[in-house]
């Protein structure tokens, strides 16, 4: 594949990792509510969503749900209803303290959060189903190894930018986790889960 193909896919994946969408706002929301370390497991998470996403469309599976407009809109529902539920359970634990958990401890609800909000995205199926086999060179000897060389490379450009996010969200944690603040963030958590679900049912309903 030539560097043409690759420059181009790279910018392509840098825009639109950076359009805001479920990942981005959950991924904010989350490290800014309980820290980076809830960040770092949520992008865990979300990273393989990704992955499965991938191996799903170079399976061919993601074509067929795409084409099966009940399977699409099962997909697009599911993803919104999920973050609804998110955003429901982040405002029933208002005032509660937010613990933060690692692998080591067994505490696997970040990763598994952050897996499920990805595999019911919409936008990773119509990305590696309609945006990423666009790049791939028309004729090549080996089109399922172009197709994962480019899905390896969104994974990293997506890592980066996910990164980058939980920093920056992690930076207010400090103010917004003290104990008179709590109450309005984890309120606030909420509502911007279900921002992100609005903004999620509306921006994939053509699909």
């Amino acid at each position: 594949m030539d560097d043409f193909r690759w420059a181009s896919f790279l910018v392509a994946a840098v825009l639109i990792e950076l359009t805001p969408g479920p990942n981005m706002g959950y991924l904010a929301l989350v490290s800014a509510r309980r820290g980076w370390r809830a960040g770092l497991l949520t992008v865990l998470g979300v990273t393989l969503g990704l992955g499965a996403h991938m191996l799903a469309a170079a399976a061919g599976l993601s074509q067929l749900a795409m084409a099966q407009p009940v399977l699409y809109q099962g997909l697009r529902w599911g993803g919104v209803l999920y973050l609804l539920w998110l955003a429901w359970d982040g405002w029933r634990s208002r005032g509660a303290t937010a613990e933060v958990e690692d692998l080591s401890a067994g505490g696997w609800r970040d990763v598994r959060r952050g897996l499920v909000t990805n595999v019911l995205n919409p936008k990773a199926l119509i990305f590696y189903v309609a945006v990423l086999p666009s790049f791939a060179p028309p004729q090549t000897e080996h089109p399922l190894g172009a197709f994962l060389a480019l899905g390896s490379l969104h994974l990293a450009v997506a890592v980066i930018i996910h990164l980058a996010i939980v920093a920056l969200g992690a930076r207010a944690y400090g103010w917004l986790s003290q104990s008179d603040h709590a109450p309005r963030v984890q309120g606030g958590f909420a509502l911007g889960l279900v921002a992100v679900a609005i903004w999620v049912g509306w921006s994939t309903r053509g699909g």
